[in-house]
């Protein structure tokens, strides 16, 4: 029996673990996943306070606020969405050498575009809202090195507004 004993980590036996994943089982039961991880973060920060060392982690503590299974499936049509960024993302490049022909210092507005372009599609195609009679309509502030994008959006915007016009890039 000793031999069993000296093999668990520190001493520590399989039942006694098991009796600590029991224990919070029976939290989560009975009060939840929002009771289970303040338990557990008073854990950590009392640890912490006693000189245990825990291990690093690149994890944050967001959680998301709706379960994957009540999720629901993405509103739009993902492949024609991918295509207008990719348009986009062309017109914007194109207005930055264009304009780079005659000021030569403009270049990060494009890297500082095409990184959020995604951010940015999905905001305007899914959240930000327009004014309503009963809305003012979101006020959205857009970093400025990013108006190449924004420019560029509003073009394509425009562009496909007017009957007899077809998106496609500048050149």
């Amino acid at each position: 029996m000793d031999n069993e004993i000296s093999t668990q980590p520190h001493g520590m036996e399989d039942v006694e673990i098991q009796e600590w994943l029991e224990s919070l089982d029976s939290v989560l039961e009975s009060s939840g996943p929002e009771v289970a991880a303040e338990i557990l973060e008073r854990l950590r920060a009392h640890a912490t306070v006693n000189g245990i060392d825990l291990p690093f982690s690149a994890n944050t503590p967001y959680a998301n606020t709706i379960p994957v299974r009540l999720q629901p499936l993405f509103p739009g049509d993902q492949e024609l969405e991918r295509r207008i960024k990719s348009l986009i993302r062309w017109n914007a490049l194109a207005m930055v050498v264009r304009a780079n022909r005659v000021e030569h210092n403009i270049g990060g507005h494009i890297s500082t575009y095409a990184s959020a372009a995604t951010l940015y599609e999905v905001g305007f195609n899914h959240f930000f809202r327009a004014r309503t009679e009963e809305f003012e309509g979101d006020t959205v502030y857009f970093q400025g090195h990013a108006s190449p994008g924004i420019y560029a959006r509003a073009f394509l915007k425009a562009a496909s507004a007017l009957k007899n016009w077809k998106i496609s890039a500048v050149s």
